[in-house]
């Protein structure tokens, strides 16, 4: 059973919540009973999609899906051009970028479709700075992040993008967005190509990356850059009254 309380969510929406990854030998009466012992007042459940009982009996707590996660990943990974339109450069990140990535998380992340803006009981705002804050603290590194790439324009942070390494062979791309100013230029694309070649120089093996299932801009992107569909996984929300 994995299962902990989120300090980050506590100060974020001042409430007691708790996250839990459940598989399928998971006790969901032992996880609710657990919950009941420390006051968590929201759940947040995640369990793979083809774990049925375990969502069956998840809704029979009457929690409520929240959003559909599906991963890709690239296990053949071959460098890429890096082809960025001349108006734009590109560098990584430092520590004196960090109040400017989270200005920009800010605006791409307003009103996204993850599982905290989902939940009608959370306030919006609050849950966009669930992801602007996590911007900012990637620039710092540590348990958020192992590199940040950045977009420019006229100085201008106007993309950004995560990874974290998962162990010395395989790496994830946590967090990533475009000013909706400047998408459909190539931005995108051209971070993730930035990541490949990030990998093959540390002598990473594979990259893994995740979206909500209805993100179907992005996954066209991966799938032209060599990814291919991995797992999807559930993520409920549980509210103790």
């Amino acid at each position: 059973m994995k299962i902990a309380l989120s300090e980050l969510d506590r100060i974020r929406f001042g409430i007691t919540v708790a996250k839990a990854a459940l598989d399928a030998k998971d006790d969901v009466d032992a996880i609710m009973k657990w919950c009941g012992d420390n006051k968590v007042k929201m759940l947040i459940a995640r369990c793979a999609c083809e774990d049925i009982q375990i969502t069956q009996k998840l809704e029979a707590f009457n929690s409520y899906l929240m959003d559909t996660l599906v991963y890709f990943q690239n296990k053949r990974i071959v460098a890429a051009e890096n082809l960025l339109d001349g108006r734009y450069s590109w560098r990584i990140a430092t520590e004196s970028d960090a109040d400017m990535v989270e200005e920009l998380a800010g605006e791409v992340f307003e009103g996204y479709s993850g599982h905290y803006h989902a939940d009608s009981r959370l306030n919006k705002k609050d849950s966009d700075l669930v992801y602007s804050s996590w911007a900012k603290n990637s620039c710092y590194g540590g348990s958020f992040s192992d590199v940040v790439f950045l977009i420019l324009y006229d100085e201008k942070i106007v993309g950004f993008l995560t990874v974290k390494k998962q162990d010395p062979t395989s790496c994830e791309i946590i967090l990533n967005g475009v000013s909706p100013r400047h998408q459909n230029n190539g931005l995108y694309s051209f971070l993730v190509s930035l990541t490949k070649n990030w990998a093959l120089n540390q002598k990473i093996k594979t990259v893994t990356i995740s979206t909500q299932i209805t993100n179907i801009a992005v996954q066209k992107v991966w799938c032209r850059q060599g990814f291919e569909p991995l797992k999807s996984y559930y993520t409920f929300h549980k509210w103790f009254n």
